[in-house]
């Protein structure tokens, strides 16, 4: 029994250890979020909603608006920690996340309804703030919208996956056992960058912005620009990509040859004509990842 229940438990941590693409999120889900809420508020009135004596339409408008403030707030704030904190986004940080920005708006909505008790109808702020009735509304609202959200990034990610060739490139897994490593971009109005690990052949920077040469369907080098830099790139915690260079980050698996020595090396990749510098700072780590990669 103990046994079955380690296993489980041991599974369920692979899944929520697994990268999740992390989605810079802007006004325009706030708005359609807030919408999303004064929508299923006014239409379906639920908790004594159809009991209030002054105008639904007016009070249901609010919650939405208070909705938009918060995710504005939370957006912005999760922003600034991805900018100055290099993080693998991961299941369970989409969890932690998901479960932050909805007690926010429970938080809010509960002490917009207290204002509007405590103003307009007389009531006592405490009694009027129920923060127990806002988090009773607005935890299983939300999580009928976040799971509504996955699973269209989920069929999204699935149809990339689809399209992905049975012979994808060296060292391709089992389709379902394919990661994928999204690439955010500092820019909001840009969108992120979303690739299976086993794609990915080389990052470069330039300055400010980054250039990914990744294989295409048809096996062919492509490449994307993002605007962001190696610094802010949690892609690095991924065990095949290495930084080998101040400019270059390589997929160790992809490595086809190695030219130098321990002063720095000169590294060709399958499907890519140029040679990717390895320098000194980065050779020994780059030897010995290089070997484990092989043998794995």
């Amino acid at each position: 029994m103990n046994t079955e229940i380690s296993t489980r438990l041991g599974r369920l941590k692979e899944v929520v250890d697994k990268p999740y693409p992390f989605v810079y999120g802007g006004w325009k889900s706030a708005v359609i979020v807030g919408f999303a809420v004064f929508l299923f508020l006014f239409t379906f009135e639920p908790l004594g909603l159809n009991r209030f004596p002054g105008n639904k339409f007016l009070y249901t408008q609010g919650f939405g608006l208070v909705t938009i403030a918060c995710l504005l707030f939370d957006y912005w704030m999760i922003n600034q920690v991805m900018k100055r904190v290099r993080i693998l986004w991961t299941v369970w940080y989409e969890i932690l996340w998901n479960i932050f920005f909805l007690s926010t708006i429970a938080i809010g909505n509960g002490v917009y309804n207290a204002v509007v008790g405590f103003f307009f109808f007389h009531q006592d702020i405490w009694s009027a703030l129920q923060l127990s009735n806002a988090f009773i509304v607005t935890f299983p609202v939300g999580i009928l919208f976040a799971i509504i959200f996955a699973l269209i990034r989920n069929a999204g990610i699935k149809a990339m996956q689809r399209e992905i060739p049975a012979d994808a490139g060296p060292g391709s897994q089992a389709r379902e056992s394919m990661d994928f490593i999204c690439i955010s971009s500092v820019n909001k109005k840009d969108p992120d960058v979303i690739l299976t690990a086993d794609r990915i052949l080389y990052i470069e920077s330039m300055g400010n912005l980054l250039k990914i040469h990744y294989l295409s369907d048809e096996a062919k080098v492509k490449t994307k620009v993002v605007r962001n830099t190696l610094k802010n790139l949690a892609v690095l915690e991924h065990p095949d990509l290495f930084r080998c260079h101040r400019s270059f980050v390589l997929n160790l698996r992809m490595v086809n040859q190695i030219n130098g020595n321990s002063n720095g090396y000169l590294v060709k990749l399958m499907h890519v004509e140029d040679e990717i510098p390895v320098s000194r700072k980065y050779a020994a780590d780059f030897i010995q990842m290089q070997n484990a990669a092989r043998t794995s």
